[in-house]
Formats: C-alpha cells, structure tokens, sequence
C-alpha cells in the first residue's frame, strides 16, 4: 500500500474543494461540527502549501503548512481517509512536511489532538508545554519538530 502512495504539493487553494470534503469527513463531522469549519483563513495564502497524499490519483489524506516570515512552519489538518489509517500514509505526510520544513531551513509545529501524540513522538516530534482545551474538538498540546540538520527526514 505504502509504495503507491504519492505526496504532492498544492499550493493555495487550488485543490481546496477535495481537501475540505476530507478535512470534514475525519476532523470535523464525527464532532457533529458544519463543513464551514474546514475553512482555514490561511488556506488561500499563497504562502500556503497543502500537502496531499494521492494513491491511484484519489485524494487519501491531507496536511496543511502554513509558511511565513517566522522560523516555523505550522502544520495543520492533517487527515487520512478512515480506510487507510495505520497503513503509513499520515507518516509520509509528515516525512514530505519535515522535507520542506528542512529545505527551508524551518522547524514544525501542531496542535495535536491527544489521541495523536504518540503519532507524532513516533515521527521525532516532542510535546511542548501544558494540555489544552479547544471547544468542541477537545484536548490538545503543543507538538515540535526541529530535526532541521539532524537528518531526521
């Protein structure tokens, strides 16, 4: 499964439609929360690169990084389709956003969901500071990744 998964980058909100439906059907509607929730302001910058994970050219999952003038870059909504979770998709995600993150000589951040903490320890990523509450979506903290120069990619 793996071996036939391609992560390409889009930037903007060209491919925006696909990554909304997406976004909505892992992140937001089992929180019961509306399809407007998937919009981020950011999503249209051009500065903004999405990430998308494809497999026989179907859209399978989906990150977000929002680049600007700071050292870090901020990946946000990440999603896979329910199907391929635990199959190594998310974590070619990350691998693609630690590449970019390294190209631009950037460390990474997220605000990670509880239930995904050990994804992202699994990946070279540590918490930072103190758990959090975000209304409706529930308990998150701070995760980080700053492999740049230690060939963590």
């Amino acid at each position: 499964m793996n071996e036939d998964i391609v992560i390409e980058p889009s930037l903007g909100g060209r491919d925006l439609a696909q990554i909304r439906n997406l976004r909505y059907e892992i992140l937001r509607k089992p929180l019961g929360m509306p399809f407007s929730e998937t919009l981020f302001p950011e999503d249209q910058y051009e500065s903004t690169i999405h990430l998308l994970a494809l497999s026989q050219k179907e859209l399978i999952g989906v990150a977000s990084l929002l680049v600007d003038d700071s050292d870090s870059i901020q990946l946000r909504g990440m999603a896979v389709a329910h199907a391929l979770q635990r199959f190594g998709v998310g974590q070619r995600i990350v691998e693609a956003a630690k590449q970019i993150a390294t190209e631009k000589n950037k460390s990474l951040w997220c605000k990670s969901r509880f239930a995904a903490i050990g994804f992202y320890e699994r990946q070279g990523w540590s918490q930072s500071g103190n758990f959090f509450e975000l209304p409706i979506v529930g308990t998150h903290i701070l995760m980080k990744w700053s492999g740049i120069g230690k060939n963590n990619v």
